[in-house]
């Protein structure tokens, strides 16, 4: 019986893998699944915050130099119980709301069943790879990608990242960078402020400069064709103090960068550390100190290659740039070869209460990815 792209969903939908729960059950259902189609599986096991995780690599057609990698995350963001996007799949006319349905169960499911109809015609190999922890800082592309004899021989294929891109060629997107900006100051009882040396102080001149520096970053990304113009700073968590009674001796603030393609990342982070040298300034006992944590790159791939050129042909869409990660430079940089992101659905479902995918999207999903195989496998 063939694979029906609905049903399948559904089955990804139901096993819990937001933040906390474990890929395991996913990737069985996709080892079931793909082993039954004939796939070579690998399994690839991992953590994040101390819970296993798997990524899976599945290929079909043997050890050659494979033409094509297809790609998604199997991981969701979270869900409550009062959504309507949760673990309990839903169909409403003709879309099916649940979370992951969007990004990216339903994208993955589309792959699969794409390979399912042409994996017998195939010329060349095919590769599938589907990862834990993107959607918290893409940890399972990291760790898939330091395993070259997971993978195999990708020397000469081209990639495809299924996010939900509404089916346009996707060559571009911002990378992120994460930071502790933290203040050390002096405790004291707070009724006499003075006798202390209050971190929260500095924090106030530390934000005005970070904001001053958010308006700076977009004027000088103007014209760079995304939306945000230019590098975005985000101060995502500020916090201060210990005690209600105890002048605050301590301040962080989480701040967030997403860098342009191109950007010189140190010398961004040397402004920001500009920003809290100049605002501790200002009060002698306080100091600052810098924790650069996270850092993933910007996506940029030339519009010319090959698999670029064939999916603007195919799908009749311009190849764009996007304002959300992916694992594409994971991938570009990490297996060597040309990536693109492209997938059904739209990234405007993705993440909320009501998160959906059309049936109508996924089965043109399935079909692209289907005449992607013929195009570079077959």
């Amino acid at each position: 019986m063939p694979l029906d792209v609905l049903r399948l969903t559904e089955d990804l939908v139901a096993l819990d893998s937001a933040p906390g729960c474990s890929t395991g059950p996913v990737i069985t259902r996709l080892v079931e699944q793909l082993s039954a189609l004939g796939a070579h599986v690998r399994v690839q096991a991992g953590e994040h915050d101390g819970v296993p995780q798997q990524n899976l690599v599945a290929r079909f057609g043997g050890d050659a130099s494979a033409g094509l990698v297809l790609a998604g995350h199997v991981d969701t963001v979270p869900w409550d119980a009062a959504m309507r996007a949760t673990t309990r799949p839903e169909r409403d006319g003709r879309r099916l709301y649940g979370r992951g349905a969007c990004d990216m169960k339903g994208p993955v499911a589309a792959q699969l069943v794409a390979v399912a109809a042409r994996r017998e015609a195939l010329r060349r190999p095919l590769v599938l790879a589907f990862t834990y922890a993107e959607e918290v800082g893409c940890h399972g592309a990291v760790h898939l990608v330091t395993d070259a004899a997971l993978v195999g021989d990708v020397s000469d294929a081209v990639g495809v990242v299924g996010e939900p891109t509404g089916m346009t060629p996707i060559i571009g997107h911002k990378g992120y960078v994460i930071a502790y900006l933290d203040l050390f100051g002096v405790p004291a009882h707070s009724s006499d402020p003075w006798a202390g040396a209050d971190a929260s102080v500095v924090l106030a001149d530390l934000l005005a400069r970070l904001h001053a520096l958010r308006e700076a970053l977009r004027d000088e990304g103007a014209g760079s064709g995304f939306s945000p113009a230019g590098t975005v700073l985000n101060t995502g968590l500020v916090s201060a103090g210990s005690a209600r009674n105890v002048v605050p001796d301590r301040a962080r603030v989480v701040l967030e960068l997403r860098p342009l393609p191109g950007t010189d990342v140190a010398a961004l982070r040397a402004r920001v550390e500009a920003c809290l040298a100049a605002a501790c300034e200002g009060v002698a006992a306080v100091s600052g100190a810098a924790t650069w944590i996270e850092e993933q790159p910007p996506f940029e791939q030339s519009p010319d290659a090959s698999v670029v050129d064939w999916l603007v042909q195919r799908t009749g869409r311009a190849s764009d740039v996007v304002r959300f990660y992916t694992e594409a430079e994971i991938y570009r940089r990490g297996l060597g070869i040309p990536f693109t992101v492209c997938g059904p659905g739209s990234i405007d479902q993705a993440h909320r209460v009501d998160e959906s995918i059309a049936f109508d999207e996924l089965e043109a999903g399935v079909a692209l990815y289907a005449d992607t195989i013929d195009a570079f496998c077959t």
